[in-house]
Protein backbone atom coordinates (compact mmCIF):
# COMPACT_ATOMS: atom_id res chain seq x y z
CA UNK A 1 0.00 0.00 0.00
CA UNK A 2 1.22 3.35 -0.86
CA UNK A 3 1.95 6.07 1.78
CA UNK A 4 -0.61 8.35 0.36
CA UNK A 5 -3.73 5.51 -0.14
CA UNK A 6 -2.37 4.52 3.65
CA UNK A 7 -2.92 8.33 4.63
CA UNK A 8 -6.31 8.49 2.83
CA UNK A 9 -7.54 5.24 3.98
CA UNK A 10 -6.02 5.59 8.31
CA UNK A 11 -7.42 9.60 8.24
CA UNK A 12 -10.97 8.55 6.54
CA UNK A 13 -9.90 10.86 4.00
CA UNK A 14 -8.50 13.62 5.83
CA UNK A 15 -11.36 13.73 8.03
CA UNK A 16 -8.60 13.41 10.78
CA UNK A 17 -7.15 16.01 10.22
CA UNK A 18 -9.74 18.31 11.97
CA UNK A 19 -8.11 19.84 14.47
CA UNK A 20 -10.80 19.84 17.47
CA UNK A 21 -11.05 15.88 18.69
CA UNK A 22 -10.76 14.13 15.12
CA UNK A 23 -11.80 10.95 16.82
CA UNK A 24 -15.21 12.56 17.61
CA UNK A 25 -15.33 13.88 14.17
CA UNK A 26 -14.43 10.28 12.47
CA UNK A 27 -17.42 8.83 14.37
CA UNK A 28 -19.91 11.40 13.59
CA UNK A 29 -18.86 10.47 9.96
CA UNK A 30 -18.97 6.94 10.69
CA UNK A 31 -22.78 7.69 12.20
CA UNK A 32 -23.77 9.29 8.86
CA UNK A 33 -22.28 6.67 6.71
CA UNK A 34 -23.58 3.98 8.65
CA UNK A 35 -27.08 5.62 9.06
CA UNK A 36 -27.10 5.59 4.80
CA UNK A 37 -25.69 2.28 4.78
CA UNK A 38 -28.76 1.03 6.99
CA UNK A 39 -31.63 3.46 6.45
CA UNK A 40 -31.58 4.20 3.16
CA UNK A 41 -29.70 1.85 1.02
CA UNK A 42 -30.81 -0.82 3.60
CA UNK A 43 -27.93 -3.44 3.07
CA UNK A 44 -28.28 -6.69 4.43
CA UNK A 45 -26.18 -7.88 7.69
CA UNK A 46 -24.62 -10.39 5.61
CA UNK A 47 -23.06 -7.76 3.49
CA UNK A 48 -22.52 -5.21 6.56
CA UNK A 49 -20.52 -8.02 8.45
CA UNK A 50 -18.49 -8.49 5.33
CA UNK A 51 -17.44 -4.85 4.79
CA UNK A 52 -16.87 -4.33 8.82
CA UNK A 53 -13.95 -7.03 8.49
CA UNK A 54 -12.69 -6.11 5.42
CA UNK A 55 -12.67 -2.38 6.77
CA UNK A 56 -11.11 -3.48 9.82
CA UNK A 57 -8.27 -4.84 7.90
CA UNK A 58 -7.77 -2.52 5.49
CA UNK A 59 -7.45 0.20 8.54
CA UNK A 60 -5.05 -2.10 9.93
CA UNK A 61 -2.77 -2.00 6.75
CA UNK A 62 -3.38 1.62 6.16
CA UNK A 63 -2.41 2.51 9.95
CA UNK A 64 0.58 0.69 10.01
CA UNK A 65 1.73 1.80 6.79
CA UNK A 66 1.04 5.41 8.20
CA UNK A 67 1.56 5.25 11.39
CA UNK A 68 5.22 3.98 9.96
CA UNK A 69 5.39 6.89 7.41
CA UNK A 70 4.75 9.82 10.29
CA UNK A 71 7.21 7.89 12.95
CA UNK A 72 4.56 7.91 15.52
CA UNK A 73 3.10 5.03 17.27
CA UNK A 74 -0.89 5.74 17.11
CA UNK A 75 -1.17 9.25 15.62
CA UNK A 76 -4.20 11.85 16.73
CA UNK A 77 -5.07 11.61 12.94
CA UNK A 78 -5.51 8.02 12.13
CA UNK A 79 -9.76 7.90 12.88
CA UNK A 80 -10.18 4.47 10.78
CA UNK A 81 -10.47 2.73 14.22
CA UNK A 82 -13.52 5.36 15.51
CA UNK A 83 -14.80 4.86 11.89
CA UNK A 84 -14.98 0.77 11.87
CA UNK A 85 -15.45 1.07 15.90
CA UNK A 86 -18.76 3.38 15.54
CA UNK A 87 -19.79 1.39 12.84
CA UNK A 88 -19.88 -1.83 14.86
CA UNK A 89 -21.58 -0.48 17.81
CA UNK A 90 -24.19 0.84 15.09
CA UNK A 91 -24.80 -2.95 13.80
CA UNK A 92 -28.37 -3.90 14.05
CA UNK A 93 -29.46 -0.61 16.22
CA UNK A 94 -33.06 0.56 15.82
CA UNK A 95 -33.85 3.05 13.79
CA UNK A 96 -34.77 5.95 16.57
CA UNK A 97 -32.48 8.65 16.93
CA UNK A 98 -31.83 8.38 21.17
CA UNK A 99 -30.65 4.49 20.06
CA UNK A 100 -28.24 6.29 17.63
CA UNK A 101 -27.49 9.30 20.19
CA UNK A 102 -26.59 7.08 23.20
CA UNK A 103 -24.52 4.91 20.70
CA UNK A 104 -22.46 8.01 19.22
CA UNK A 105 -22.05 8.56 23.00
CA UNK A 106 -21.42 5.49 24.62
CA UNK A 107 -19.30 4.52 22.14
CA UNK A 108 -17.05 7.76 22.26
CA UNK A 109 -16.88 7.64 26.06
CA UNK A 110 -15.36 3.33 25.74
CA UNK A 111 -12.87 4.83 23.54
CA UNK A 112 -11.52 7.86 25.58
CA UNK A 113 -11.97 6.01 28.79
CA UNK A 114 -11.08 2.29 27.82
CA UNK A 115 -12.18 0.40 30.36
CA UNK A 116 -12.09 -3.33 30.77
CA UNK A 117 -9.45 -4.78 28.48
CA UNK A 118 -9.60 -2.09 26.00
CA UNK A 119 -6.80 -0.22 27.18
CA UNK A 120 -4.46 -3.60 27.31
CA UNK A 121 -5.20 -4.62 23.69
CA UNK A 122 -4.23 -0.76 22.21
CA UNK A 123 -0.36 -2.27 23.25
CA UNK A 124 -0.52 -4.71 20.19
CA UNK A 125 1.67 -4.15 17.53
CA UNK A 126 1.05 -1.35 14.46
CA UNK A 127 -1.90 -1.28 13.10
CA UNK A 128 -4.04 -3.95 15.34
CA UNK A 129 -2.99 -2.12 18.49
CA UNK A 130 -4.25 0.96 16.46
CA UNK A 131 -8.06 -0.56 15.31
CA UNK A 132 -8.61 -3.16 18.03
CA UNK A 133 -9.21 -1.25 20.86
CA UNK A 134 -11.67 0.61 18.81
CA UNK A 135 -13.29 -2.57 17.55
CA UNK A 136 -13.45 -4.05 21.26
CA UNK A 137 -15.21 -0.41 21.99
CA UNK A 138 -17.60 -1.13 19.12
CA UNK A 139 -18.48 -4.84 20.38
CA UNK A 140 -18.98 -3.29 23.61
CA UNK A 141 -21.22 -0.31 22.53
CA UNK A 142 -23.15 -3.04 19.83
CA UNK A 143 -23.69 -5.54 23.16
CA UNK A 144 -24.97 -2.52 25.35
CA UNK A 145 -27.16 -0.53 23.14
CA UNK A 146 -28.89 -4.62 22.37
CA UNK A 147 -29.14 -4.93 25.89
CA UNK A 148 -30.86 -1.82 26.40
CA UNK A 149 -33.03 -2.44 23.36
CA UNK A 150 -34.37 -5.57 24.73
CA UNK A 151 -35.53 -3.95 28.24
CA UNK A 152 -37.16 -0.98 26.67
Amino acid sequence: MTPRLAEWISTVFYVGRFPVAPGTAGSLVAVGFVWLWQSVLAINLGWTILAVVLLTILGVAASTVHSRSLGVEDPGEIVIDEFVGQWIGLILIPAHWAFWVAAFVLFRVLDIWKPLYIDKIQSWPNGWGVMADDVLAGIVTFLMIQLIVIFI
